[in-house]
């Protein structure tokens, strides 16, 4: 009993490092700027492919994925980062205003980063998943979005303290915390997931 929980514990710790060295060397190899987005969605294409058989993580493989519609994968991810940083940007400018009011402002400013980082998210995962386009993903991603607040809410939660424990042990951001963080979106999908299919089959 203990040798197969043990067993399992590794198994998933070692598909979390293969995910995450992936990302990395597909991000690399995008020159970063280029590399971020199609490298989150190779990744996140092949564990929900191949789920905890480490067996079929192969590099290759993930190249041709890497490959396929890298420069509109990296048209959609810029569309999100392009959009983050100019909420940032804005929140930064809002620090240098001494007025009350400006709590408010800064206060939506933040609710919209976080909309655009968990749509962005959401929208990669659901075009992991399902053959969609992007446009209908981004809508699915938005419904997502408002559909479970708990869920949303634990999603939050989990980003800062992935980001927190990542800045707290910098090494987790080399060899784990990519393949974590996917893994987790994932799970906390799960639910919206079983929706959908269950929209989909009641269709047919």
């Amino acid at each position: 009993m203990i040798g197969k929980a043990a067993n399992k514990i590794f198994t998933r710790v070692f598909i979390f490092f293969i995910m995450t060295i992936y990302f990395w060397v597909y991000t690399l190899a995008g020159l970063v700027v280029l590399g971020l987005g199609p490298a989150f969605r190779t990744v996140t294409e092949m564990y929900m492919d191949y789920g905890w058989d480490y067996r079929q993580y192969r590099f290759k493989a993930g190249w041709q994925r890497f490959k396929t519609n890298f420069w509109l994968i990296n048209a959609h991810t810029w569309l999100f980062l392009g959009a983050g940083a100019i909420l940032c940007y804005n929140l930064y400018l809002s620090t240098t205003i001494k007025t009350v009011w400006i709590l408010f402002v800064q206060f939506i400013i933040i609710a919209a980063i976080v909309f655009d980082i968990t749509l962005a998210v959401f929208t990669v995962m659901l075009r992991a998943h399902y053959d969609v386009s992007f446009k209908d993903a981004v809508k699915l991603a938005i419904v997502q979005f408002f559909s479970n607040f708990m869920q949303l809410l634990t999603f939050i939660i989990l980003s800062i303290g992935m980001v927190i424990v990542s800045l707290k042990w910098p090494g987790m951001i080399l060899f784990l915390s990519p393949g974590i963080y996917m893994v987790l979106a994932d799970i906390l999908s799960k639910r919206w997931y079983d929706k959908i299919d269950a929209m989909l089959t009641a269709a047919l």
